[in-house]
């Protein structure tokens, strides 16, 4: 029987939200605003890092490769067309979304360690 490598997928979340990366507005290559960063993916032995980005009703993963650059925005050198673009105000409710979901789940997991 030949041993299938170890596969090892794992989500970064930052300490402080809105962080460096978490939380930021994501603009595709046709300016668009689709969405917000919701954590890092970084999966092994492959290596491939991606953003997972969450938008209205949907949730995707983008390619380190698909970065152009990081700064008050993450802009993409790709055109997300699954995605609807988003306002300022869906920026606002996703962030509150993704900040809700960190903290229910670091509350579940306190929770079993004591």
């Amino acid at each position: 029987m030949s041993k299938q490598p170890l596969e090892i997928d794992l989500e970064l979340f930052e300490l402080m939200f809105p962080g460096k990366i978490i939380g930021r507005a994501v603009v595709d290559a046709e300016a668009r605003i689709i969405g917000v960063i919701r954590n890092v993916r970084i999966q092994i032995p492959s290596p491939m890092i991606s953003l997972v980005v969450k938008g209205l009703n949907t949730e995707f993963t983008v390619k380190a490769e698909n970065i152009k650059a990081i700064g008050n925005v993450v802009q993409l050198n790709i055109t997300i067309k699954h995605s609807e673009p988003i306002e300022v105000n869906d920026i606002v409710r996703l962030r509150t979304e993704i900040q809700e979901e960190i903290n229910h789940f670091f509350d579940l997991n306190r929770g079993r360690s004591g």
